[in-house]
């Protein structure tokens, strides 16, 4: 930071905070019910915490591309198996 004279002020770390508040862009709240449908209680009463949240959609955002691997790969062998299949003579 610098003042009229030209002098370098430190920053201090409220300042720093602040400033990079600032520049994150605003995000989507994270509503558990949306990501938990088959959920018995109120899931976003249960874990109000944002950390908490962004961890429980970081884990459903692994489970589908945990599955959508699997699906690959299962698919993969599949065709893999085809072909020795039609490889291997009668």
């Amino acid at each position: 930071m610098e003042t009229e004279t030209g002098e370098k002020t430190p920053q201090t770390e409220e300042t720093k905070i602040s400033s990079a508040e600032q520049t994150l862009p605003n995000e989507e709240p994270i509503i558990l019910k949306k990501l938990y449908p088959h959920a018995k209680q109120d899931l976003d009463a249960l874990f109000p915490e944002p950390n908490l949240k962004k961890l429980l959609k970081d884990l459903v955002c692994t489970r589908q591309k945990n599955e959508r691997f699997l699906k690959r790969v299962k698919l993969g062998a599949i065709h893999l198996e085809e072909e020795d299949e039609s490889a291997e003579p009668p």
